[in-house]
């Protein structure tokens, strides 16, 4: 009898489990192979089967199906370790992470202990800014919330299908794997089309939704169903039987080698998903093809994936706050941190918990917990305290008061004052200036995400309409000034703000999400409505931002026709030049304890500015009387791009927005040239 009907351990399948942590392991670790997340997509046709499979039995054995026991048997095998993971990585947070990450880190593990994970990420992943901040240490959770969802609808589905119908005489009680299978298969074709059209309208939320993940959980659901079916036709054919095994294999290695992250997970995600399936249908009958997944060490990582999955991320994404990636040293202490964890967990927790009763009976009833289980609860109190301790050892930096005390610079006056070697002040040439004086920073590294200025209290998010906000002089005759564009616009305002009055400007902001100038009208519902406001002669001038995009031909022509509208108004038009892009290692640099500004963390120019092309830049430079300022000299020099200027951070995400206070510093620097460029 096959493994899969008995219910015995199949050897293929924990070596498919070791096969698919590694995968996700090594693309999280070493950036490599390419579509290692691949893996994730493997575990989903592995748990659809060994699920249904399951289900089916005890139908077919009892004629119901126990949710008690299937839920108790779940609670065992998940909670557990899942739990005792998310606190110990919330533990560690609070030790090694800033407050605001920290704060959102809260946020993702009570939705992850919920096994809602996925639609939390999914929501962060549409987020423009979200998308920029570091990625959270739980965020491997999405898949366990998308199985557990499944576990919740489909044994329920599954049962009352075959109760009704017994019921009502649409079918006998021999019936049920027919039944079964026409539910799952209708279910996994409608969530297979969804995943084809989510993953063009929205990649990222196709990328965590159940609803478009459903249909590979399908996959295993059906071969369990049709177990009998291929263990009588197999049986016979054992060519067959090798194909399907070594093909299945051989589809899952090159998937993890030529998956693009585009079009996934459809319909990309058919070749690991049917690769998966194949390997599980050949071992219904031969559970030791193919003999690469059956050997010992598979088996053992097999047995441990569950540990190894929950572990390793974490393990990784919070060893970044303490070393450099990217080494072999990393990989190192990564992937032996995760495996050690990973062991011990697997034989102290996640064995016992699944094996051992969790109460004492007595007479039939509860009387207390297990002596055994207070251990768990000792080691939970231990690492509690010990992460307390820790961040008071960690979190201790050199902060200084230096932003309060600073005065403000205008325009015209920025080398009166020898002290002025502060944030952007320190690349004056006329101030002979170190980079950075001493290891102090003016804010805290942790809070730079959060260090905007108050750049976004007028900004349109995602599909609202843009806000039209006035600041400055209130005088009648005032410079008429308005500012468009997208983030890296707003997030230029500090700069901005402090001449205002100074200079006898009245400014008006149209900034939002994907409303960089030019843009279409799906992306940005005011486009219309502010191209005719800016082209109306209401304005002396016009200042343009937005994040650097590569030249797209069209996009430039459509560019440069709306900037020419604006300048037969009469309104000079000024387009400031986008700061540098921002490197994930230089984050990295930022976020890692005990960071100052003694530490040499900075990228190459040629990366910060990539191939140096723009197209709000190449637009301008196509239209008579538009100016360009450029300010690389505020952010580079000798060739780098470093992340502290003057003591101060300057940029708060991998987004490439600077902080606040780094515009603050540079305001009479930005303000001065695009008065210059404007000949106000």
């Amino acid at each position: 009898m096959s493994s899969a009907r008995s219910g015995a351990l199949r050897p293929d399948i924990q070596g498919l489990r070791a096969l698919a942590v590694g995968g996700v392991i090594a693309d999280h670790l070493i950036h490599w192979p390419q579509a290692g997340f691949v893996g994730v997509d493997v575990f989903f046709v592995i748990s659809g089967f060994l699920i249904t499979g399951l289900l089916m039995r005890e139908f077919e054995r009892r004629g119901t199906i126990s949710f008690v026991g299937f839920y108790i048997r779940r609670i065992k095998r998940i909670l557990p370790a899942g739990l005792f993971v998310l606190l110990a990585t919330t533990a560690a947070s609070y030790a090694l992470l800033g407050a605001s990450r920290f704060s959102s880190l809260v946020t993702d593990v009570v939705w992850c202990a919920l096994f809602s994970g996925n639609w939390r990420f999914a929501e962060a992943g549409t987020d423009y800014f979200q998308q920029s901040r570091p990625v959270s240490p739980v965020q491997h959770y999405w898949s366990l919330g998308v199985e557990e969802q499944f576990y919740f609808f489909w044994p329920w589905l599954m049962l009352g299908l075959l109760l009704l119908g017994i019921r009502l005489g649409w079918w006998g009680t021999t019936h049920p794997r027919r039944v079964a299978a026409s539910a799952i298969v209708t279910i996994s074709v409608a969530s297979l089309a969804w995943a084809l059209y989510e993953t063009v309208v929205d990649p990222t939320y196709a990328y965590f939704s159940t609803l478009s993940r459903t249909w590979e959980l399908g996959a295993g659901a059906a071969v369990a169903i049709a177990s009998g079916v291929i263990a009588r036709h197999l049986t016979p054919v054992r060519k067959v039987q090798s194909i399907l095994a070594w093909g299945g294999l051989a589809g899952i290695v090159v998937s993890y080698l030529i998956v693009p992250a585009t079009g996934f997970p459809a319909p990309w995600g058919i070749l690991p998903v049917v690769s998966t399936a194949s390997v599980i249908a050949a071992g219904v009958v031969n559970a030791r093809q193919p003999s690469l997944l059956t050997n010992r060490v598979s088996g053992y990582l097999g047995d441990i994936s569950y540990s190894l999955y929950l572990w390793h991320f974490p393990v990784i994404t919070l060893l970044l706050t303490v070393m450099a990636g990217g080494s072999p040293m990393f990989w190192l202490v990564g992937g032996g941190a995760t495996v050690a964890l990973s062991a011990v967990s697997y034989r102290y927790l996640e064995e016992p918990a699944r094996r051992h009763d969790w109460f004492r009976r007595r007479a039939g009833r509860l009387v207390g917990m297990k002596l055994g289980w207070l251990w768990l609860a000792a080691t939970c109190i231990v690492v509690v305290t010990a992460a307390s301790g820790l961040h008071t050892l960690v979190q201790t930096d050199q902060v200084s008061d230096h932003i309060g005390r600073a005065k403000q610079v205008y325009v015209g006056h920025t080398s009166d004052d020898p002290h002025d070697c502060f944030g952007a002040a320190a690349m004056d040439p006329t101030h002979s200036c170190p980079l950075n004086k001493g290891a102090w920073l003016a804010r805290n590294p942790n809070s730079a995400a959060s260090d905007t200025g108050g750049s976004y209290a007028c900004y349109a998010q995602r599909g609202h309409p843009i806000k039209a906000c006035v600041y400055g002089s209130k005088a009648k005759d005032a410079i008429r000034v308005a500012v468009i564009g997208d983030s890296h616009a707003a997030a230029l305002l500090p700069a901005l703000w402090p001449q205002l009055n100074g200079l006898d400007w009245r400014m008006t902001t149209f900034v939002g999400r994907n409303c960089k100038w030019g843009s279409l009208a799906k992306l940005c519902v005011s486009e219309t409505k502010r191209q005719k406001r800016i082209a109306s002669g209401d304005f002396d001038l016009v200042i343009a931002a937005s994040r650097r995009q590569p030249s797209n031909a069209l996009h430039v022509d459509l560019l440069a026709r709306r900037m020419r509208a604006v300048v037969r108004s009469g309104t000079e038009v000024v387009v400031l030049a986008d700061n540098p892009q921002v490197t994930s290692e230089l984050m990295e640099c930022i976020n890692r304890v005990g960071f100052n500004a003694r530490r040499t963390c900075s990228m190459p120019l040629k990366v910060a500015y990539g191939d140096g092309t723009d197209e709000l830049v190449s637009a301008a430079r196509r239209v008579k009387g538009v100016r360009v300022v450029r300010t690389t000299d505020l952010y580079c020099r000798s060739g780098r791009c470093p992340a502290v200027i003057g003591n101060v951070i300057v940029y708060a995400d991998l987004g490439g927005h600077t902080t606040g206070t780094y515009q603050r510093t540079a305001s009479p620097y930005v303000v001065g040239r695009i008065k210059e460029a404007a000949g106000l």
